[in-house]
């Protein structure tokens, strides 16, 4: 998860951040009004029945703790769904379009794929079952390679809807280096290796080529799917923050409402003077 924090944190300062700004205001609104309301229940409770001392003060604490947790956590949720969403519509738009611009130009020299597994097979060959499963287990290594070269920079450059920043090809790079060490499966990666399968199976003049597997594997689909694939991770992290302040919301209140129902010690009796005749 270090490359997707990192990739993350770097989309707060692109233009694209505002996704984070008004997710954060939106949570920030969200946890205050929540906050606002079991506080001024407490308020109201208290006002109707006299309680004691010590429930009067926890109450206090209560409403400090809801006031002083719920707005940030609820914002803090709000901006990493910013973050998430940003940082999706970067990788299924700009990087999508400088990956496959950069691929395209490996592909088309001399030396592009000899160095690599790859450099087997004449681009337009088409492959069997058993040749396209070892080009679908190297392709994504190779493309983590080509991503690391500085062409990528300058395609960045030239990307119009926004700068790609560096973590984020660096998150990219990594995800199709963990692919190709095996060590992980990317469910955003299935359909298009799928597809190519089923093409496998059929008669011959139909199987993928060299060509068409590689671009098959960096297709805007796929990273459309990568992009997905983001907002599903963070969205895990964002219940567990927004659950876990719910939850300790509710056991203070839960508490308290227990509170309130003991029964309030009678008064003691005003002592009476006596008047000796």
């Amino acid at each position: 998860m270090s490359g997707l924090y990192s990739a993350l944190f770097s989309m707060a300062f692109t233009s694209v951040a505002w996704f984070a700004k008004c997710g954060a205001v939106g949570g920030a609104l969200a946890g205050g009004v929540l906050g606002y309301l079991l506080i001024a229940r407490v308020l109201r409770a208290q006002g109707a029945v006299p309680q004691r001392i010590a429930v009067r003060r926890t109450a206090g604490v209560c409403c400090l703790i809801w006031g002083l947790v719920l707005p940030p956590v609820f914002a803090g949720a709000g901006f990493l769904w910013g973050l998430s969403h940003g940082l999706g519509n970067v990788v299924a738009g700009p990087l999508s379009t400088a990956v496959r611009a950069t691929v395209d130009t490996w592909m088309s020299r001399a030396n592009g794929l000899r160095t690599s597994v790859l450099g087997r097979y004449p681009l337009a060959k088409r492959l069997s079952e058993g040749e396209l499963a070892t080009v679908v287990r190297a392709t994504p290594e190779w493309i983590s390679e080509v991503l690391g070269r500085t062409e990528v920079a300058a395609l960045q450059q030239k990307a119009e809807d926004a700068l790609v920043p560096a973590p984020v090809v660096a998150f990219m790079r990594g995800e199709f280096e963990t692919l190709g060490a095996g060590r992980r499966h990317r469910a955003w990666l299935a359909p298009a290796i799928e597809g190519l399968r089923a093409r496998a199976r059929g008669a011959a003049s139909d199987w993928p080529t060299m060509q068409e597997t590689i671009e098959s594997m960096v297709a805007p689909s796929v990273f459309e799917g990568a992009a997905s694939s983001i907002c599903t991770r963070a969205w895990r992290y964002i219940w567990k923050m927004v659950l876990g302040a719910l939850l300790v919301s509710a056991a203070l209140a839960g508490a308290l409402r227990l509170l309130w129902r003991l029964p309030v010690p009678a008064p003691a009796p005003a002592p009476v003077d006596r008047i000796d005749g």
